[in-house]
């Protein structure tokens, strides 16, 4: 295709997405509200159509497809802590206010982040130590 700016050197090579990450918003008894569950559930047979040009005609649930890399969670009561503390959300620690409930979600924030970054890996290739 055409590049918009011809400063701009871009790799020869072709590019072959990974998959993607879905941000889980507000969840509900272990699942996510109803109407965000529609819109997720769409994700996979969209992805396939607009993004790999695969045919959409069988199409896995989210928690079976290949594509997903990973669902986090929004993490949303860490992420003033983290900017005051001028770091990661995955790294707060109880000196940066993350007590209780909040360092038992920067643990798990670890956990998530670090799952996708070896499912990105393995997608791509590398193998991590």
């Amino acid at each position: 295709k055409k590049n918009p700016n011809p400063d701009l050197i871009l790799p020869g090579a072709d590019m072959i997405p990974a998959g993607y990450v879905l941000m889980q918003h507000d969840i509900r008894l272990d699942r996510p509200v109803k109407a965000y569950g529609k819109w997720m559930a769409r994700i996979p047979s969209v992805y396939r159509e607009s993004v790999t040009a695969e045919s959409a005609a069988v199409v896995p649930t989210l928690d079976k497809d290949s594509y997903c890399l990973s669902t986090l969670k929004h993490y949303r009561s860490l992420m003033p802590m983290a900017m005051e503390a001028r770091k990661p959300i995955f790294f707060l620690k109880p000196a940066d206010g993350a007590i209780g409930a909040h360092m038992y979600s920067a643990q798990r924030c670890y956990t998530d982040f670090k799952e996708l970054a070896e499912a990105i890996a393995g997608k791509c290739g590398i193998i991590l130590p």
